[in-house]
């Protein structure tokens, strides 16, 4: 009788539990750093020649409007009547769009004039 021997061809048998791990982990870093990414003013600032540098604080708060009058606080679209939830001791940066009318900032200088909002400061670009 005939003995046949079993192949024992473990090679050409793949394991990808280190590939998936490596993939979940990749997957992982880029969520984290992705979710830390730091908020950036998206309006087209005025030109100054004179000005400080800015401080970045933990307990600023940024108002950016833009060009149509879209009021954001904080990286969140909001309206005028929400400039009252901002604390009293908070740090107000207004970032206003070269193109924004008067109005529309005095309406806001107004809002933080009347929640008593009295450390304002106006983020604008050095020539």
């Amino acid at each position: 009788m005939i003995e046949f021997r079993k192949k024992n061809d473990d090679s050409s048998i793949l394991d990808i539990a280190p590939l998936v791990d490596m993939v979940f982990l990749l997957l992982i870093f880029f969520l984290l750093t992705n979710s830390y990414q730091k908020h950036q003013v998206s309006v087209a600032l005025p030109a100054t020649k004179s000005g400080q540098e800015v401080t970045e604080n933990k307990k600023n708060y940024t108002i950016e409007i833009k060009a149509d009058g879209t009021i954001i606080i904080n990286g969140k679209i909001s309206s005028i009547k929400d400039i009252e939830k901002i604390p009293k001791t908070a740090e107000v940066d207004i970032a206003g769009d070269k193109n924004i009318s008067y109005q529309t900032f005095i309406k806001v200088l107004d809002r933080l004039k009347e929640a008593g909002i009295n450390n304002v400061n106006l983020l604008t670009l050095k020539e």
